[in-house]
């Protein structure tokens, strides 16, 4: 869908993180849409597309009095714990909080607590996964719409020709909940073991070196790789093992298979939910499992149709998502 831009007034104050929460803006801009990425000009609607720009994003819409639309990419189970939001309230062009006493959240518990005020106070808030719109809607109380954003289509593709892949890649930060020491200890069963290369960075560094050292297996451990390194690697990657245990879209995978490499996926629901028959799926904690898929995607079979699975995925389809959903608020 297109539109003709507002002569009087932005559209859409966008706030992201970061570059690839950004990925829509142009198509957006080429159908019409008016957004900025910055300042302070008055717009139609704002847009927070990270918990890291939520209280930005809010205290702007306040401002200018616009509608909010809060995008929640997950709530980790293990930082929310048992507990409840401290009290929070926004005035004088900032928040304020009231520690809570007792059942607080388990871990960030100010940051949790801005997010859990801005998204009862936003317009919307949407969420990638239906496993992310469960759980805003448990644990926030607050209804939460289904918006899919996408993988960067227009980066990872297949390598124009045919080239040697080696060992097995893992890509994603370096904690626990990642889940890359499955990599290794899989890739010790294998004999020889299998070479394992690991991208990120994070406080696991340490424990990861040291059990690939006790394990023998070939272990390199790389962080910040530039853009057209980080495709290269995955185009060079015999397996891509995507073995988390929680995520709120579950963008590794769809950028591996949208590479055209062989890739392994954890059983959890976003991964179930975009990935379909393109991935081998294996259960958590099941190394059996985990050793199963990947001699099978080793083998190469069965063979997965990228296309099909991930067009629903594309930079461009997000766009028409969010073209969507945001005209009611500029028409």
């Amino acid at each position: 869908m297109s539109r003709r831009p507002s002569p009087t007034r932005l559209d859409i104050r966008w706030f992201a993180p970061n570059k690839y929460c950004t990925l829509v803006v142009p198509r957006l801009e080429a159908r019409g849409f008016s957004i900025a990425l910055a300042g302070d000009e008055a717009a139609r609607v704002a847009v927070a597309m990270d918990a890291q720009v939520a209280a930005a994003a809010y205290s702007y819409a306040a401002r200018v009095g616009c509608p909010l639309i809060h995008y929640v990419w997950d709530l980790p189970p293990w930082r929310l714990g048992g507990g409840r939001p401290d009290w929070v309230w926004h005035a004088f062009g900032r928040f304020w909080r009231l520690p809570r006493v007792g059942r607080r959240y388990a871990e960030r518990a100010g940051y949790y607590s801005r997010l859990s005020y801005v998204a009862s106070r936003a317009r919307e808030v949407w969420a990638p996964s239906a496993h992310t719109v469960a759980s805003v809607e448990e644990r926030l109380g607050v209804a939460c719409r289904r918006v899919p954003f996408c993988f960067d289509s227009d980066r990872f593709t297949p390598a124009p020709a045919a080239r040697p892949r080696a060992g097995l890649l893992s890509v994603s930060r370096l904690t626990r909940q990642k889940n890359h020491a499955a990599v290794i200890r899989v890739a010790a069963r294998f004999r020889p073991p299998l070479a394992v290369r690991i991208v990120g960075s994070g406080p696991e560094h340490d424990g990861l070196t040291r059990l690939a050292r006790e394990l023998g297996v070939p272990c390199a451990i790389d962080a910040g790789l530039p853009e057209a390194e980080m495709v290269t690697a995955y185009r060079g990657a015999e397996v891509l093992v995507c073995p988390s245990r929680f995520e709120g879209f579950g963008l590794t995978p769809m950028e591996g298979v949208a590479c055209g490499v062989p890739t392994v996926a954890s059983d959890i629901p976003p991964h179930r939910e975009f990935l379909g028959t393109a991935v081998h799926f294996f259960t958590l904690d099941d190394e059996e499992s985990l050793v199963a898929a990947v001699t099978a995607a080793r083998s190469g079979w069965p063979p997965h149709h990228a296309g099909d699975v991930l067009a629903g995925v594309t930079i461009d389809a997000a766009a028409e998502r969010f073209a969507s959903g945001l005209a009611p608020y500029v028409g």
